[in-house]
């Protein structure tokens, strides 16, 4: 087992990036605790136990979520699960802190798109056995114009853009940059494999998890409470 795991983090890199978040976010909690982020430590390390889940269930055959041999190793529905609570975290998040109340009806619509989307992707995807790309690619975009809005309505309010006190600036500023090309490079990841390996692309999507990631922290350290918003 600890030889699984120290393989693992060498070819996850990027992983204990997530325990790092997670533990800034617990000592910086005092600072958003009354916030739509209260929650937020937790999505963290939950993200953090279902990447390491799932490398297990992929690579030992000894964890699986199927008694069938032929099925060992699929791993999609834990992904299916976490993209589903992931956006849904979100876009409750962004609906509470727009004041636009044009614009919270958009991220309600958002969010129904989505839903719909992961629903009806089961109709023509197995979600045991398949990761719901289409659906995941539809929740990313929706999530980009979420915080789209979300800069839209500081604009609107007179706020500065980018706020360096402010965590939700950096986390969103982080989404932005991970989520603008994640659903592209999903997309090609399962629908054009020889590009995908060819340029590797899964290369670019550690580094820009990194580069969210590393956004997301800087947030926690630089966050403060009153400027939060």
């Amino acid at each position: 087992m600890l030889q699984e795991f120290i393989t693992f983090f060498s070819g996850h890199f990027y992983i204990p990036l997530y325990f790092l978040a997670f533990i800034v976010a617990t000592i910086k909690y005092r600072q958003y605790f009354d916030t739509p982020l209260k929650y937020y430590p937790i999505l963290i390390a939950y993200t953090f136990f279902n990447e390491l889940l799932g490398y297990l269930v992929r690579n030992n055959p000894n964890i699986s979520f199927f008694s069938d041999i032929q099925y060992s190793a699929y791993n999609d529905i834990i992904y299916n699960i976490f993209s589903v609570i992931f956006f849904a975290f979100f876009f409750k998040v962004y609906w509470q802190l727009i004041k636009s109340k044009t614009y919270q009806k958009w991220i309600i619509y958002s969010a129904i798109i989505t839903g719909l989307t992961f629903f009806a992707s089961c109709f023509f995807q197995n979600p045991f056995d398949t990761n719901l790309y289409y659906a995941t690619a539809v929740g990313s975009w929706s999530l980009i114009f979420c915080v789209g809005l979300y800069f839209y309505d500081r604009s609107n309010n007179g706020k500065k853009l980018v706020q360096t006190r402010n965590l939700m600036s950096w986390i969103s500023s982080g989404l932005l940059v991970f989520y603008f090309l994640f659903p592209i490079l999903y997309l090609i990841g399962y629908l054009d494999y020889y590009t995908w390996e060819k340029y590797s692309l899964r290369t670019v999507l550690k580094i820009l998890i990194i580069v969210m990631y590393g956004l997301i922290i800087i947030g926690f350290v630089k966050g403060k409470r009153r400027a939060f918003e």
